[in-house]
């Protein structure tokens, strides 16, 4: 991502909709977010500051506009990831994940998928032409 969009939790919901299927059009969304309980208009504010941001752009349909994201979900959820963890753990990935580990809150699934990362990683950083 070029710049940091900063994205606010109820706005991620409408980006989530446009990341599963675009384009979709406002009564498409609507329609999707049917159980978040907002008003048309709620929906449609989310929409503007989306495209102010640069996060969606739209292109006119008929009478209305076929939404669609300006930014890739990977990007912005890496962006966020790092804001988060520059923000509670002063940037330490390392911190991070040792305080998931001891809360004891991490399945063995969890567990086991951590190492294999952290050991294809290793593997990838003895031999740089293997990839991830």
């Amino acid at each position: 991502m070029r710049q940091r969009i900063s994205i606010s939790e109820s706005e991620w919901q409408v980006m989530k909709v446009l990341w599963g299927e675009a384009p979709r059009t406002l009564p498409e969304i609507l329609d999707s977010l049917r159980d978040a309980g907002w008003s048309k208009t709620t929906i449609q504010t989310y929409l503007a500051r989306l495209v102010k941001k640069g996060a969606l752009t739209t292109e006119r349909q008929g009478k209305g506009y076929l939404y669609f994201p300006a930014v890739a979900q990977d990007e912005c959820q890496l962006a966020e990831s790092r804001s988060f963890l520059q923000r509670v753990y002063d940037g330490s990935l390392s911190k991070m994940v040792l305080g998931f580990v001891q809360s004891g809150d991490l399945t063995q699934e969890e567990l086991d998928a951590l190492r294999a990362i952290l050991d294809t990683k290793e593997a990838q950083d003895a031999d740089p032409r293997k990839p991830l």
